[in-house]
């Protein structure tokens, strides 16, 4: 029955991909500045050593970049939010014909995970990209590393998805436990 939420889940989010469109840029636009912090990092240490304390700088950076990237997913739960606002009805339809709550909620959570993965990865190509090109034309004199820019990409990829389902939770799981009456009643 869950692969069932999932597969009706990916359809669902499929159809919706126009209303992904902010969550997927605010997380891309996260990801980036987190992969070109790690891929940047040695560099950072080399100038911050150079005005002292270079370790509370460099974390201060990665907090900092973190930090934007987690804005980036909470867009992705306002956007859940409103998701299930919006399909209260629909919900009502699912449980008043005897579909359980763990299918419904996993497949009102597979369009905030899209979002996040979708904009964790674009952040994180286009920020190799653009990296790698200002490596090799200079502009980036302390060069970038390879290593951490796949790194800042995996972070980016697992904390996307990690914020994502943690903040997507209730409100889906709160939309899922309604009576199915109340949820045909209320509409949407």
């Amino acid at each position: 029955m869950l692969s069932k939420g999932l597969a009706y889940g990916w359809l669902a989010a499929r159809r919706r991909i126009g209303e992904m469109v902010l969550p997927v840029v605010t997380t891309a636009t996260g990801a980036f500045l987190v992969v070109l912090v790690f891929g940047m990092q040695d560099g950072i240490r080399a100038q911050s050593a150079s005005l002292g304390h270079a370790d509370e700088i460099g974390r201060a950076v990665i907090l900092i970049a973190v930090t934007v990237l987690l804005v980036g997913v909470v867009e992705v739960a306002v956007a859940t939010t409103r998701t299930v606002a919006h399909r209260t009805r629909e919900l009502g339809v699912l449980g008043a014909n005897g579909v359980p709550r763990t299918p419904v909620v996993a497949a009102l959570l597979v369009e905030p995970v899209v979002a996040a993965v979708l904009g964790a990865i674009v952040g994180a190509a286009l920020a190799a990209g653009v990296a790698l090109v200002l490596g090799a034309t200079g502009f980036v004199p302390t060069g970038v590393a390879v290593g951490g820019l796949l790194l800042g990409a995996g972070i980016a990829v697992v904390v996307s998805i990690v914020a994502a389902l943690a903040t997507s939770i209730l409100p889906t799981w709160t939309a899922a436990s309604r009576p199915p009456i109340r949820s045909l009643s209320a509409g949407g």
